[in-house]
């Protein structure tokens, strides 16, 4: 008997969750349409002839309903090409500099835009020329696990990883001077609050003054081991260069895979 009153309510319950779920006892939610289009890399430099995909991210990240289109401003610097997955396809033409621009259709408030400036032939990266020196040292020092050493190793999948108490600065020294406008950043393998936020990059030929080249505010990585690129315009050579961590994004320590300089040629 206790068997049967049992089943009979687990018969009941199971009717009453399927009319609770069924289409009349549904609840309809509005269609999530995008509030907001970003790109990865707001500073994009190609050689000529080169190509490359550019991928916005849309907020929230869903297959975005908007219509969108991409715009340069300068199309003799590089040829267009929309994709039906809302990405473009850039074709370096000519050296120079421009902007390109994604903007939706129906509402102009929506875009975001990166500087494009094509080159006539690939930079050089400079970076195993240095020597390297931090202010904040991993605990197991440069040599360590993630020391100081592993932000210049060539390898995404190793990081510097030290406390973060301002300030906080890397340098890397060369023997010579060298004319940079040019750097790479690629983010660690976990915990974006431990990112750079705010930074400056900054020149000096003494080691004692310095001059700020570019200045950065709040940057984002969207993924882990991202490498993010960044130029800005620099026609002094110099033998100190320090990247300078204003603000991380809120933790209590600071990673980095890799740290590149770059030159570009004339």
């Amino acid at each position: 008997m206790n068997t049967k009153i049992f089943n009979f309510k687990s018969i009941v319950l199971s009717t009453f969750i399927v009319a609770l779920f069924s289409c009349e006892g549904r609840r309809d939610f509005p269609d999530l349409v995008e509030t907001g289009v970003t790109l990865d890399n707001t500073d994009i430099l190609l050689i000529s002839g080169e190509t490359e995909d550019i991928n916005p991210r849309f907020v929230p990240n869903i297959f975005p309903a908007r219509d969108y289109v991409w715009e340069i401003d300068d199309p003799s610097v590089a040829d267009l090409i929309m994709n039906e997955d809302k990405s473009v396809t850039i074709t370096a033409v000519d050296a120079g500099e421009t902007i390109l621009r994604i903007v939706s259709q129906d509402q102009e408030s929506l875009s975001a835009e990166a500087q494009l400036k094509v080159i006539a032939s690939a930079p050089l990266d400079i970076t195993d020329e240095a020597e390297i020196y931090v202010n904040r040292e991993y605990s197991g020092g440069a040599e360590g696990a993630e020391g100081s050493l592993k932000l210049i190793d060539g390898d995404l999948n190793s990081k510097y990883l030290s406390n973060y108490v301002q300030p906080f600065w890397m340098t890397l020294q060369f023997e010579e001077e060298k004319v940079v406008s040019f750097y790479q950043l690629t983010s660690g393998n976990d915990a974006p609050d431990r990112d750079p936020r705010d930074w400056e990059i900054l020149g000096s030929n003494d080691g004692e003054n310095w001059e700020v080249l570019d200045e950065r505010l709040n940057q984002t990585f969207s993924g882990r081991n991202l490498t993010r690129e960044f130029y800005f315009e620099n026609e002094t050579a110099y033998t100190h260069y320090r990247f300078n961590v204003v603000n991380n994004n809120g933790g209590g320590l600071f990673q980095m895979s890799e740290w590149r300089l770059l030159t570009i040629p004339e």
